[in-house]
């Protein structure tokens, strides 16, 4: 940042305009940030589901956007259902279990923890 003189009066002005220059940079970084990290997330939980069929290639992510400085990347899986049983195991009526391999059961929840973490260093590393 360049050294400025400013007279009292323009004070304010010139430091909204700094705040709005920061701002944007920040926002470009963590705007970046999050699509790289829901593009990663996506591509680990396909490489980690249990079946190679519609579920293994139903993850997906999408940018939501509520204005211009509102946005989020949400990782979806289009057999929502399926994503809930096997993230928690449930008793099937007939005195079993679905999923019947116990394996399964929390990858969702492993690999958002650490591609968040790894979302939070990327940040936090740019700015």
């Amino acid at each position: 940042m360049s050294n400025m003189r400013v007279r009292p009066e323009q004070f304010e002005a010139a430091m909204r305009k700094v705040m709005l220059e920061a701002g944007d940079h920040v926002f470009e970084v963590v705007e970046s940030s999050a699509k790289d990290a829901a593009r990663q997330t996506t591509s680990d939980l396909k490489g980690s589901a249990p079946s190679g069929g519609q579920y293994g290639r139903g993850w997906s992510h999408k940018k939501q956007s509520n204005g211009r400085t509102a946005f989020s990347e949400t990782v979806y899986n289009r057999i929502y259902q399926l994503t809930h049983l096997l993230e928690k195991p449930h008793a099937t009526g007939h005195g079993g279990h679905y999923p019947k391999n116990a394996d399964y059961t929390g990858t969702i929840a492993r690999v958002e923890e650490s591609n968040s973490e790894r979302y939070m260093r990327e940040v936090l590393g740019k700015l």
